[in-house]
């Protein structure tokens, strides 16, 4: 599953368009509906104010394998605090490592490396080194019915969904998934409940077919293009 686009709300647009720009360094335009625009290496992630977004989001960011600690050097240099988990700054995981921030929105943003991908290693980061938007948190009441509709009517193909269970869902592959958690289960490496927001996601599903899924008042529909 490839990001090709990925749409989410938007608050604070000043403060955004300076963090992803000046700050962290993105390339970012406008476009004529005023959406900031930012070039997340193959994935166009545009923060828009005509998407609801009450509540804040989690998304993660692909770096390539070798150049977190070098990331960590990026980050703090410009000021921004890491989210810590059990006093350390990196989390491991069966299938990468990540670390995580606060964006100017109170979104939840990760970089994180896969080394299961064949993507080429690196150990100095810079932010074109970005290859994609990697994941998208979807919190739900029901993550095993959502997640089955995901698989089944919307053309994700999960690595195991035998691994799903009733509050965790990874839905999709090791170059881009949905996160699908049960609604109020926290975000790590925070204590702060997962909510459902609005958003728009453009994708390469496994048959390589273009597909948008649409996130709309707790509505999910998708189409082919």
């Amino acid at each position: 599953m490839r990001f090709n686009k990925l749409k989410i709300g938007l608050k604070n647009s000043n403060k955004q368009q300076v963090f992803y720009k000046e700050i962290l360094g993105f390339t970012v335009s406008t476009n004529e509906a005023s959406e900031i625009v930012i070039k997340a290496g193959a994935t166009q992630f545009i923060l828009s104010k005509q998407i609801i977004a009450p509540h804040l989001y989690h998304f993660a960011f692909l770096i390539p394998t070798g150049s977190l600690e070098s990331a960590i050097e990026y980050i703090e240099s410009r000021s921004i605090d890491l989210l810590p988990f059990q006093g350390e700054k990196i989390i491991h995981f069966d299938t990468g490592r990540s670390i995580y921030f606060f964006d100017p929105d109170g979104n939840i943003a990760e970089f994180i490396e896969r080394p299961l991908l064949n993507y080429p290693t690196k150990k100095k980061f810079e932010i074109d080194d970005i290859i994609c938007v990697n994941e998208i948190g979807l919190p739900v009441d029901q993550p095993l019915v959502v997640s089955g509709e995901l698989m089944n009517k919307h053309g994700i193909q999960p690595i195991n969904h035998k691994n799903w269970n009733d509050n965790f869902c990874w839905v999709g592959d090791h170059e881009g998934a949905v996160i699908v958690v049960k609604e109020g289960r926290h975000w790590l490496p925070t204590q702060i409940s997962g909510v459902l927001n609005d958003f728009e996601l453009h994708y390469t599903g496994f048959n390589k077919n273009l597909l948008a899924l649409k996130v709309e008042n707790g509505q999910i529909t998708s189409s082919n293009f």
